[in-house]
């Protein structure tokens, strides 16, 4: 049996063996706890100011929820949020929270944000925002416009109608373009799920598209050839021109009708020995009924009657031989 001297020594052993055994060890170092600081709230876009336009009541809403969800600390009371909200309405929509502020104690009368939320759509948000989104739904088309924009804008409207994706499917490739209507043709089982269904849509968009650019390439990527002008006809050469000797060539005669000076002398002679007209050097007719001229003209039977054609020129006569006229 051991005493009770002896167990104290013995516990006091263990202690002095712990004891000298920790002062072997290294120091160690104090771990200071940290606690979580509050991080700064995002910085987002501030919702425009509101006019009073159905078609804007929507996106300013989900702007001021997106404010009031990165700061919730700051906007943890209603009034906060109703204050903030009510400093961007404008025009018709000022007039509209005039009366519900109380303008010596700026206390506001509506209890909570829900009120003033319920209040405000009651006065500006669509009474029938079904009938419009599927109103808007049926005459959406994609016509030329990306696929993804397409599909951006056909969510805005079948997310109000609550539809599932059979019928989403269907509304979606019946107002499709053409040429998608023609590659989901090709596709063996299309997908069930309407998200699904829409990454292949734009996939097979994309392809067309880039079909389309390939097939309406040019084939010719160079430069353009330059292009010389052609050379100006040279005029042949004749004595009606002055340009060089020989037999005069009536062909190269101008017959416009233009105001023209004195004819030449031989000119002049050589028209008249070949019954030629004087204005246009035709034949068939005389300068004073000539088409061509601009002058009036006074006909007469004389002038009427096609001149003489020119005298042909008679073989002369050969005289008999000397020898002949002996003879008889």
């Amino acid at each position: 049996m051991v005493g009770p001297g002896t167990a104290a020594l013995t516990l006091w052993a263990y202690y002095n063996q712990d004891y000298q055994h920790g002062l072997t060890l290294p120091p160690l170092t104090q771990n200071t706890l940290s606690y979580p600081t509050s991080a700064p709230a995002p910085t987002l876009h501030e919702p425009e100011d509101f006019d009073g336009t159905r078609a804007k009541f929507s996106k300013f809403m989900t702007k001021l929820a997106l404010v009031f969800s990165s700061n919730p600390t700051r906007y943890a009371m209603d009034a906060a949020k109703i204050s903030h909200a009510a400093s961007y309405l404008s025009d018709s929509t000022a007039d509209w929270f005039e009366p519900h502020l109380n303008k010596a104690t700026g206390a506001i009368r509506f209890p909570t944000y829900e009120d003033f939320v319920r209040a405000l759509k009651n006065a500006y948000d669509d009474p029938d925002a079904q009938a419009t989104a599927e109103r808007k739904l049926h005459n959406l088309r994609q016509g030329n416009k990306d696929c993804s924009a397409y599909h951006a804008e056909f969510c805005t409207y079948a997310t109000t109608l609550n539809y599932d994706d059979v019928t989403k499917i269907s509304f979606f490739s019946n107002r499709a373009n053409q040429d998608l209507k023609i590659a989901l043709s090709y596709q063996a089982s299309l997908p069930e799920t309407f998200d699904e269904f829409i990454q292949l849509c734009i996939k097979l968009d994309n392809r067309v598209k880039l079909l389309h650019c390939q097939t309406h390439r040019p084939a010719h990527t160079g430069p353009a050839p330059t292009t010389r002008p052609a050379p100006a006809p040279v005029p042949a050469p004749g004595t009606a021109s002055g340009t060089a000797p020989g037999l005069m060539d009536l062909s190269q005669a101008d017959r416009t009708p233009r105001k023209r000076g004195p004819l030449l002398p031989e000119l002049r002679r050589y028209r008249q020995e070949n019954y030629l007209c004087m204005y246009c050097v035709g034949s068939g007719h005389w300068a004073s009924i000539c088409p061509l001229s601009s002058k009036p003209k006074r006909v007469n039977a004389a002038q009427t009657a096609p001149p003489p054609p020119p005298p042909q020129e008679q073989p002369a006569k050969s005289e008999k031989p000397l020898y002949q006229l002996a003879k008889n």
